[in-house]
């Protein structure tokens, strides 16, 4: 009865897609449709010992049913201060869910500190565990002041159903890529090794695989940038600001630039439509 309500649900938001331009359909909804199928093939894989097909099967279930779709709004609570939800972060979202019994590789946080620090004035970098306040406390020191660490207490959360499916549902660690809009961009596991790789091997294992999450991002907002941005003059933002010192990386400057050049180009059509 409950996969009945479920796949209802799906088709009723699928099947109001022919009147709007977009149908956001919620994480939580196209996960519930799909995994227990999912499971049930992927559970074989690795009873066979197929890492090659599980990997296959995880890939399409991201591509074909997850990807374009909404992450919910539920509620997480920072260590201090009042509980928040996804909405209230304004940047594309880099989310990695977490379990503080979890044993990282050598070189995983500090590789996602170093990005995190690079490009935290244009992605939120949220690291979420499922975990008590006092678990995540533990943590605080090894990760960067720019890293928003954020726990769920299953048990006194109000949102329940959507916490299952983002938890239970995939596993964890994962990563979740998501634009401004809370769009899911993409969904990959957090890489892994085995535990005698030198810390350096494992810092580059790890940067390489987060730094793609971080790719997809800087180019998916350098082509939608947020339209509160293009409200200022060129003119404006040619002028050299005094007495303000221009702290961006190379990499930094050259994506704000890139963004400039879009403004101008889409002002330019905007007054010559012919």
């Amino acid at each position: 009865m409950k996969k009945i309500l479920v796949v209802g649900i799906l088709f009723l938001y699928m099947s109001s897609a022919f009147a709007q331009p977009e149908t956001k359909i919620p994480f939580s909804v196209a996960i519930a449709a799909h995994i227990h199928k999912y499971n049930l093939k992927s559970n074989a894989a690795f009873k066979d010992q197929d890492l090659e097909y599980a990997k296959f099967l995880f890939d399409s279930l991201v591509d074909n049913h997850l990807t374009g779709t909404y992450m919910d709004n539920f509620k997480m609570n920072p260590l201090k201060g009042d509980p928040i939800t996804f909405k209230e972060f304004e940047k594309p979202v880099f989310l990695i869910s977490y379990a503080t019994w979890c044993v990282p590789g050598d070189g995983e946080i500090p590789a996602l500190n170093d990005l995190v620090d690079q490009f935290h004035d244009q992605i939120d970098f949220i690291v979420l565990f499922w975990n008590s306040k006092e678990d995540v406390n533990e943590k605080v020191k090894e990760y960067s002041d720019n890293v928003q660490l954020l726990y769920v207490n299953e048990k006194s959360n109000q949102d329940s159903y959507i916490i299952n499916n983002l938890k239970h549902a995939l596993g964890f660690p994962m990563m979740y890529f998501m634009n401004t809009d809370k769009k899911i961009l993409d969904i990959r596991k957090v890489a892994t090794h085995h535990s005698s790789e030198t810390l350096s091997n494992s810092y580059t294992i790890h940067y390489n695989s987060l730094s793609k999450g971080v790719s997809l991002l800087i180019a998916d907002l350098d082509a939608n940038p947020p339209v509160s941005e293009t409200n200022d003059s060129d003119e404006e933002n040619d002028k050299p600001k005094k007495g303000k010192k221009d702290n961006r990386t190379d990499e930094e400057r050259a994506i704000d630039e890139e963004y400039e050049r879009y403004q101008r180009e889409k002002d330019s059509i905007k007054s010559n439509p012919n």
